[in-house]
């Protein structure tokens, strides 16, 4: 299995049914978890406390209207799939309008901000498009205007306004200035429009005449300091907070002296937000890497309030009750606390996050799905019942050293990605190396018996596996060493030989169930055999598919037949070739389909789903000859895999034809998804039309 490694990821109820179906396409999209996933900002509605929206990393808003302890997916902020929604601002006037700042990965081509007037469903770009916004704040009217939301945004390369909900911008730091810019943070005095605080990557910046004029701030604050959050006292004219790779300071005088907080120790210094009770100034909340603090006394005093391993990205206080308190840990999701932070709970219900990088499905449906994670607590979480509930898998191969998972019929295997196989020992609750290789056998020469050759000891597996096939009797591992297949269930491994070839790097290998019939892949070709490998046929390919990846088969288990209906389908850099007459004939990539690299594609019955490796999914209903893209939320993120669900045929002329089809896509930033395709009257009733 291929799959697309979400390792640079930074840090609903999506409806139980069909929140992005189109009763043209007929899918009904339904979260299957696991819950949780990494926050990267929090917003709440001044008006309605309860009211509560989160931001992620690839630009997806959700949205509470209980204070945070359940969520539904609501939009994408953008069009972009990497989009670090840095801020949510909500407008304290109503009218579902809310405001968000975004910077992507490649941080010199996008981000910008964007409006909703809808509570977050649908979003509109407000400006700075391209640029990297990092910060975002309101500035507050003049009393009694009637006038549109003024915002202030830091960009890598300077602080912008908007005097009109985000219409038009203008640059009000000196432009091309080397010191103010990469800001970071930004602050607007509550009680004076003018007066603006900007925290850079090297120090602090004011203005006080609505930017005309800047002065750098840092007296007392230590050189270099990377200023991460701004927070102007709502109580206190001319008390700001500013947090910084050195630490937190403090200023009772808008800036001209800082003063270090003490108390907080100096590992957990690093400090991503600090928040201030609406209604009790003097209880803040500073936001680390090693924990939740909370200061009672306006930062003299001191207390971490949840575990020091607890890495805080984002935080809400007195979301819809004065103690209550929101907060995003990473790797752990959503923690909420009804008393001030004294205790948190998890509060993740909806919130679907989890970030997939490798997934498997046991076909007879026994044992279940099984799925590798990135940046969760828990590596490798299995369900045994379709995605309800998930429990972590023993102690296993090291994240990083995961090359695939597979469903054997003797249980869950894992490829390690320097080499060997893993099975896990469900009476151990453990993963055990499994697998002894014997010497390649020689070709067969007349006058010389096999029998007679000598061969060496066999030596532990240790090949780099780049996908399985099992058969009823025996199993088969392709392998950069070539295909190898064992008959006792992964003790032995034996090589086989393909035509004259001992060590053919194999890509990909399909084996019918009773493993008569085998196909494989290797770079640039393709071999079929209809006799269990004793014998083989090359197949020809067309000049344009370059590279294979992998190599899907699709169609009758003939059991060994010569006259199987297989499908065929290349994945390569050049796009999807699929052949519908066991690879007599080739088409480039169905109408409909983009000419782009393909993460995965599965196929059940005449419904073949493919997951883009730049994002998106595309069906196709009638074996891959015309593909549509699957619109909506869920179906516009990267997925690493695409699986068949268990007994999931819909085959035309069989019990399950007219049956909707079941796919399980495994999303790259937000867990696994049961995806249902709908039969159209025509497909469910006419005959065959795969060729």
């Amino acid at each position: 299995m291929k799959f697309l490694q979400m390792k640079a990821l930074a840090f609903a109820a999506l409806c139980c049914c069909a929140f992005c179906a189109r009763p043209a396409m007929a899918q009904v999209f339904r979260p299957l978890g696991p819950e949780g996933g990494d926050v990267l900002s929090f917003g709440a509605d001044p008006g309605n406390p309860r009211h509560v929206f989160l931001g992620t990393a690839d630009g997806h808003i959700f949205a509470s209207e209980d204070g945070g302890e359940h969520w539904e997916l609501r939009g994408r902020a953008g069009a972009r799939l990497d989009s670090i929604v840095t801020a949510i601002l909500v407008d304290p006037r109503g009218g579902g309008i809310i405001y968000a700042s975004t910077w992507t990965r490649d941080a010199a081509a996008g981000g910008g901000v964007f409006r909703s007037g809808d509570d977050g469903r649908t979003w509109v770009a407000a400006g700075l498009a391209g640029k990297a916004v990092r910060a975002l704040a309101f500035a507050p009217p003049a009393p009694g205007a009637e006038q549109d939301a003024t915002l202030v945004a830091g960009a890598l390369d300077g602080v912008y306004r908007s005097r009109d909900a985000g219409a038009t911008w203008e640059q009000i730091s000196p432009v091309g200035d080397p010191e103010l810019r990469n800001v970071d943070s930004a602050a607007v005095d509550p009680a004076n429009a003018d007066i603006i605080y900007a925290g850079t990557f090297h120090l602090p910046w004011k203005t006080t005449d609505g930017g005309l004029h800047w002065s750098s701030i840092h007296a007392g604050m230590i050189d270099d300091s990377d200023v991460m959050s701004l927070l102007a006292d709502r109580a206190h004219a001319g008390r700001v907070y500013a947090s910084a790779c050195s630490g937190i300071y403090r200023s009772d005088n808008g800036g001209e002296i800082w003063q270090k907080v003490q108390g907080i120790p100096y590992t957990a210094r690093r400090t991503v937000e600090i928040l201030q009770d609406p209604a009790r100034p003097e209880i803040v909340f500073a936001a680390t890497t090693e924990g939740l603090w909370k200061t009672a006394d306006a930062g003299s005093t001191w207390d971490r309030i949840t575990p020091a391993d607890w890495s805080v990205t984002a935080m809400v206080v007195a979301a819809g009750a004065p103690d209550r308190v929101l907060i995003g840990v990473e790797q752990r999701g959503v923690m909420a606390s009804d008393d001030g932070g004294a205790n948190f709970h998890d509060a993740d219900s909806g919130f679907f996050h989890r970030q997939i990088f490798s997934a498997a499905a046991d076909a007879t449906g026994t044992r279940g799905i099984l799925i590798a994670l990135v940046n969760a607590p828990d590596f490798l979480l299995d369900s045994g019942d379709a995605g309800r509930t998930w429990q972590p898998l023993g102690q296993g191969p090291a994240q990083a050293t995961l090359g695939g998972i597979y469903a054997s019929p003797d249980g869950w295997l894992a490829a390690v990605a320097d080499g060997g196989l893993e099975r896990y020992d469900a009476a151990k609750s453990a993963w055990v190396r499994i697998g002894r290789v014997s010497d390649l056998p020689p070709a067969k020469s007349a006058g010389r018996p096999e029998a007679t050759v000598l061969r060496g000891a066999p030596v532990n597996f240790g090949a780099v596996v780049s996908g399985m096939a099992f058969a009823r009797d025996k199993w088969y591992a392709a392998t950069l060493d070539g295909l190898l297949e064992s008959a006792d269930r992964g003790a032995n491994w034996n090589p086989v030989r393909i035509g004259a070839l001992g060590k053919l790097p194999v890509e990909s290998v399909w084996a019918s169930s009773d493993g008569g019939e085998l196909w494989v892949a290797s770079l640039i070709s393709i071999a079929h055999s209809v006799d269990g490998g004793a014998n083989w046929e090359w197949i020809g390919v067309p000049p344009g598919l370059g590279v294979i990846e992998r190599l899907e088969v699709a169609g009758g288990d003939s059991g060994g037949s010569s006259d199987s209906a297989a499908i065929l389908m290349v994945q390569t850099y050049a796009g999807l070739f699929i052949s519908r007459d066991a690879g007599k004939t080739w088409d480039e990539t169905g109408h409909g389909l983009p000419e782009a690299p393909i993460q995965d594609v599965a196929a059940s019955g005449p419904n073949f789903l493919a997951a883009m490796r730049f994002g998106g999914l595309y069906l196709s209903r009638d074996y891959g000859r015309s593909w549509r893209p699957v619109n909506g939320n869920a179906a516009e993120g990267f997925f690493s895999a695409l699986l068949p669900a268990p007994n999931s045929t819909a085959m035309p002329g069989t019990a399950a034809a007219g049956a909707p089809a079941i796919f399980y896509a495994a999303s790259a930033t937000e867990g696994l998804y049961a995806i249902e395709i709908v039969p159209e009257p025509d497909l469910a009733t006419n005959g065959d039309t795969r060729h």
